[in-house]
């Protein structure tokens, strides 16, 4: 039974769901005073006077910008609640979700009017008419009838001639944005500290929230000789300035882009060119000049071929590193069992080298390409690296706090200590610099592709007995 919030009858299956999910996060509650903490969930949680972030908030706003008016002094306080109730709900949603490992988008939205009951905030009332929809068509209008802004304000005796319950908006709107992964702001149009029946708002995409407003109060005509008081608040102007200020960004982002693609096709085909012609050079000098040649000169002609050959690799690593996170594809569902199996057949390891798959692995969503990447990258590290008569790679995997957790272990040389955090910077190689195999990027090819899915890897190793490299990914739970 739904005891935490009010919603339309079609929407009660999912906030039952949802109110569950809440009750378990905060049936985790440890008090423990003689240490100043109060945990939930394992996470530090405080508390805060009502009345210190509402009534009191806003007098000590308006006396610090007293010369600019109160009204203005007034805008000022709201402007600062919303945004940084705005951000706290996004970060609060952002550690829900991880905590209770939720992936669905509806899922992630309903938690919040539940959460914000167990936190003190506002029982919420969600109405009929509202279409939560991810996209710049989402509209909810909601009630807050026992709001802890207006509840201050009821308290200390004090009327106010706008609306006040700036936080309550910021942080709902921030729960949904960080749920649905677009942009909302929420407007309070009606306020028990203004003497109004509840506390009201309508959540929309920055957009479109002028023309709910509107439409509300249109219809409402009861309400709409106080049109000027539930005017959008001054927030909504700086959302408008930080949204532009965020496309200018991405357009500088995208000229940063274009010189990037620009340095990568002269890579690719203006170094290139060069090297292909030294290498063919070379060789020709090796193959019709040998027998004039004594035995340092072969080996210097050779050095001078297998230099070639590094700058080439060592070139395409560059490319390839440049490539991850810029160049995108699709996320598909892929089976890790078979593109394992896949990647060992292209590596064709050695007869003396086994590699096994210890654990059943998981299908995971990713782009293949990248994910072919690193496990491509760390078991031919594994052969070409391997100097016992018997090579063993094992690949494993387990499920760790919402996390997978992978290994590629083997049985090789082992790496010092000192090097552990080396291996993974550019360029970076613990081989001698004329090996062909010691180009020092493909590790940090590795690092930033799991970085950007948000993991992260380590190597556990002892010299002469072998290595193990660690990663996480993020464990995506199946919906439904």
């Amino acid at each position: 039974m739904l005891d935490t919030v009010t919603v339309p009858e079609q929407f009660e299956p999912i906030f039952q769901k949802a109110q569950d999910y809440v009750s378990a996060y905060f049936s985790e509650k440890r008090e423990e005073a003689s240490k100043g903490k109060i945990e939930i969930f394992g996470q530090r949680y405080i508390l805060v006077r009502a009345a210190s972030m509402s009534v009191d908030f806003f007098e000590a706003v308006r006396n610090m910008f007293k010369d600019c008016g109160e009204e203005k002094a007034s805008e000022i306080a709201r402007s600062l609640l919303f945004d940084v109730a705005h951000a706290i709900g996004k970060m609060d949603a952002r550690n829900f979700h991880k905590q209770m490992s939720m992936q669905d988008p509806i899922e992630k939205l309903s938690a919040g009017p539940i959460h914000f009951s167990h936190t003190g905030w506002a029982y919420v009332d969600i109405f009929a008419e509202s279409r939560p929809t991810p996209d710049e068509n989402y509209y909810l209008i909601y009630d807050h009838p026992f709001s802890f802004e207006a509840d201050a304000w009821d308290k200390s005796g004090k009327k106010s001639s706008f609306c006040v319950c700036a936080m309550s908006a910021g942080y709902s709107s921030g729960w949904c944005e960080e749920s649905f992964r677009i942009p909302l702001v929420a407007s309070e149009i009606m306020c028990r500290a203004r003497g109004d029946s509840t506390c009201r708002f309508i959540m929309a995409h920055p957009s479109k929230i002028k023309q709910h407003l509107q439409a509300y109060l249109r219809d409402h005509p009861d309400i709409s000789d106080n049109v000027m008081l539930y005017k959008i608040g001054g927030f909504l102007q700086e959302r408008k300035q930080a949204e532009k200020r965020q496309a200018q960004l991405l357009a500088q982002l995208e000229n940063t882009n274009q010189e990037l693609n620009d340095l990568v096709y002269i890579m690719s085909h203006d170094l290139k060119t060069p090297l292909r012609g030294i290498n063919m050079l070379a060789n020709w000098i090796l193959t019709d000049y040998s027998d004039k040649f004594d035995k340092e000169g072969r080996e210097q002609i050779s050095l001078l071929l297998s230099r070639v050959n590094r700058i080439h690799n060592l070139i395409d690593g560059i490319l390839q590193y440049s490539r991850v996170g810029r160049v995108r594809e699709e996320k598909t569902k892929v089976n890790l069992n078979e593109l394992i199996s896949s990647i060992i057949d292209t590596l064709a390891p050695p007869e003396n080298i086994t590699i096994t798959v210890e654990d059943e692995l998981p299908g995971i969503e990713c782009e293949k390409t990248q994910i072919t990447q690193v496990f491509q990258n760390l078991l031919s590290n594994a052969i070409k690296y391997m100097d016992k008569p018997q090579g063993h790679v094992r690949i494993g995997c387990v499920e760790e706090q919402g996390c997978w957790k992978f290994s590629v272990a083997d049985n090789g040389p082992g790496i010092e200590e000192r090097y552990f955090e080396r291996i993974f910077q550019t360029f970076q190689t613990l081989s001698p610099k004329d090996e062909l195999e010691g180009i020092g990027v493909g590790l940090t090819v590795v690092k930033k592709i799991i970085e950007m899915y948000g993991g992260r890897i380590w190597v556990e190793s002892k010299v002469g007995e072998g290595s193990t490299f660690l990663f996480t990914l993020p464990n995506q739970k199946e919906e439904g």
